[in-house]
């Protein structure tokens, strides 16, 4: 299935664009994240789910500003895709529910990698800049250190 097209004709880019435009929408979308998340048979796609939600999540709170527009709105659509119950193959249908679910993941992630590599990489740039943040002020507490408040060593002869 050409899920580019499907996106476009079915409307899910501009639903997309509808969330990505209401902070309350887009509010209870996430409500219903957290309970999708949960749901037995999404192992398989689990992380990439819950990668795209903080995505998103980060996008919205400031966190991450270095996104493409149109490709956010797009992401967003396939997560609305996701969890609203009217789909191609809704989820009360055992498995196959979750199967067209997994395939607009799998589909959002390969389709939009370059935007998710980019803020992979934001995110372990944040992550090394945090660690050099502790490392210098561990390096500052050992200035701070009064020598006679450490004990001595006793050796048991």
């Amino acid at each position: 299935m050409d899920y580019t097209k499907y996106f476009k004709k079915g409307g899910w880019a501009a639903a997309g664009r509808y969330y990505a435009t209401h902070p309350n929408k887009l509010k209870e979308l996430f409500a219903s994240a957290k309970k999708y998340a949960t749901k037995d048979g999404l192992m398989a796609v689990k992380d990439e789910f819950l990668f795209i939600c903080q995505y998103i999540r980060d996008v919205f709170t400031g966190g991450y500003k270095e996104y493409n527009v149109l490709n956010l709105t797009v992401i967003v659509g396939a997560l609305v895709y996701v969890l609203t119950p009217i789909d191609a193959l809704p989820d009360w249908i055992p498995m196959a529910g979750l199967i067209d679910d997994a395939a607009i993941l799998v589909w959002a992630t390969h389709e939009f990698a370059d935007e998710l590599d980019r803020y992979r990489f934001f995110l372990s740039r944040q992550h090394r800049e945090e660690d050099q943040r502790k490392a210098e002020a561990a390096a500052l507490e050992i200035e701070d250190i009064e020598f006679e408040e450490i004990p001595p060593y006793q050796i048991d002869k």
